[in-house]
């Protein structure tokens, strides 16, 4: 019973997880363009932005790192 309570309180976290990228892609693109100042092109930067969030699940649900 505890194991389907873990499972379903997981896909509520992955679920929730997904809205929150949902809502971040759909604010960022609704962002005028204008002058990019930062150092890295903005293609770039959007696409490390994801990798640091896919490294962050994946230490904090422990697939990375585990024994």
């Amino acid at each position: 019973m505890a194991r389907l309570i873990l499972i379903a309180a997981f896909i509520a976290a992955v679920a929730i997880a997904f809205l929150a990228l949902i809502g971040t892609m759909r604010a960022v693109r609704e962002i005028p363009a204008g002058k990019d100042d930062g150092m890295l092109p903005a293609n770039l930067s959007r696409i490390t932005y994801v990798l640091l969030l896919i490294l962050l699940f994946g230490v904090t649900s422990g697939l990375l790192g585990s024994v």
